[in-house]
């Protein structure tokens, strides 16, 4: 009888185990496998001031903690910061082992992640902030003829542009400068009414990657009783080139010059030049009407990208804030190759 009880219990000792077992597998943690971080940039469109992006996980677990390398109060837009990004797993899930691809986190450049003892994700990634630029104070016009316009400057712009109109808006040109003033005399020749209106900008495509344009502001229309001198340069031929004679009477050489919107390289001799030319170590390409090139370029079987200043990009180079590409020392572009632990694709984009 005392045998019969001990097998009971060892069989009702097993039920429990093998009941507990089967608990136990019902409540396993579900693991996580894919994880995803999104960087969504932010933008303050009424004053202008450089935001912290929101970045979010995914399914089964959550950004438990948020720490940048510098205070976002400092952030200059164009210039990364570093974001500790902490994970946490929701109850019921885990994370698991393994190194996270690049393309884990989006919006921001990974450079390190590794997991804690506690079963949380560390996650490091570059940020490059963005700005929505703000609108000037005030534009007006600063001397006595009229002829001068001035406005306040707006943070974070690198450049303004300004657009000049006659009468009731009839548009007669478009500036773009470094400054908070510009003389244009030039474009105002004999009596008429004028106004302009300028707004914040980038100086180069560069720039332009993480800053958005800014308002226009338009100035109090003025009438200018005797308008400034009319730019009378002109080009003319020269054996088998092309030179340009300025207001002066005096050619061009040895330098850049901007001619009816569009730029042009004069050699020494004065001849605007053709093809690719490199300038302080920055490599340029005029086209066959000798006008300075930007954006994307088809060459003999190559792709190049030059931006608003004309010099070509080499090394990384972030087209638009989703797109990356590299260009090699000539400044052709790579594609279909790993670089840095990136791989291209065949239109060069980093996947």
């Amino acid at each position: 009888m005392l045998r019969g009880r001990a097998n009971a219990l060892l069989i009702g000792a097993a039920a429990g185990i093998m009941a507990l077992g089967g608990s136990l597998c019902a409540f396993a943690d579900t693991v996580i496998s894919d994880i995803r971080i999104t960087f969504r940039d932010c933008y303050d469109t009424e004053a202008g001031a450089v935001l912290e992006p929101s970045v979010t996980g995914g399914e089964g677990y959550r950004v438990d903690g948020l720490a940048w390398s510098a205070e976002p109060g400092t952030w200059q837009p164009g210039q990364a910061v570093t974001a500790k990004v902490t994970l946490s797993p929701e109850t019921g899930y885990s994370f698991a082992d393994g190194a996270l691809p690049p393309e884990a986190v989006s919006g921001a450049m990974l450079e390190e992640a590794r997991r804690e003892t506690d079963g949380r994700v560390t996650v490091e990634a570059s940020y490059v902030p963005v700005v929505q630029l703000g609108k000037t104070k005030h534009a007006g016009w600063s001397d006595d003829a009229k002829t001068m316009a001035v406005w306040d400057s707006v943070p974070y712009a690198t450049a303004y542009q300004i657009r000049l109109y006659r009468g009731e808006g009839e548009y007669v040109t478009t500036l773009t400068m470094g400054g908070t003033s510009v003389d244009l005399s030039h474009y105002m020749p004999g009596q008429a009414s004028y106004y302009f209106e300028v707004r914040a900008t980038s100086q180069n495509s560069a720039d332009a990657a993480f800053r958005r344009n800014g308002e226009y502001v338009a100035s109090k229309a003025v009438l200018v009783e005797s308008g400034g001198k009319q730019a009378a340069g002109r080009w003319f031929r020269r054996n088998d080139g092309y030179c340009y004679m300025d207001e002066s009477g005096a050619a061009v050489s040895d330098g850049w010059r901007y001619i009816q919107g569009i730029w042009y390289y004069f050699d020494h001799d004065g001849f605007a030049v053709t093809g690719w030319r490199q300038i302080n170590g920055k490599w340029y390409y005029m086209d066959s009407e000798r006008r300075m090139q930007t954006g994307w370029l088809e060459l003999d079987g190559k792709r190049y990208f030059a931006d608003s200043t004309g010099a070509v990009a080499v090394g990384w180079y972030q087209a638009s804030p989703a797109e990356w590409y590299y260009f090699y020392e000539d400044g052709s572009m790579a594609s279909d190759v790993v670089i840095d632990g990136y791989q291209l694709g065949a239109d060069g984009k980093r996947q």
